[in-house]
């Protein structure tokens, strides 16, 4: 999913690894995660660039296969998504000068 257009310009994909740890720097105003199938636990660190100004938006799409575990880290908060099998969920953020918090509470989209 590229060039989907915003407010603020294309939102630039985040690749997840489908288990272990990822870590991204966000330095843009938008930020959309390429859909992960999760095949174990899986960790995202999120680095905010000291250039990234409050209001930059991330969003998160996730299909799991079993009941992985999904667990945010660094600049963004948000409590550990437990996942259901054969399932995707979704989770918006938004960015506050600090650290990217949840828009709203993480929904079950199939």
């Amino acid at each position: 999913m590229s060039n989907i257009r915003a407010p603020f310009g294309d939102l630039q994909d985040v690749t997840i690894a489908a288990t272990g740890a990822t870590a991204v720097t966000l330095s843009k105003d938008g930020y959309n995660s390429v859909i992960p199938t999760l095949t174990g636990n899986a960790t995202l660190t999120v680095t905010a660039d000291s250039e990234l100004e409050a209001g930059a938006e991330f969003s998160i799409v996730v299909k799991t296969t079993a009941t992985e575990t999904f667990t945010f880290a660094g600049n963004i908060v948000a409590p550990v998504v437990t996942g259901v099998a054969g399932k995707t969920w979704a989770q918006g953020f938004k960015y506050n000068g600090t650290a990217f918090y949840p828009v709203g509470a993480k929904i079950q989209v199939d």
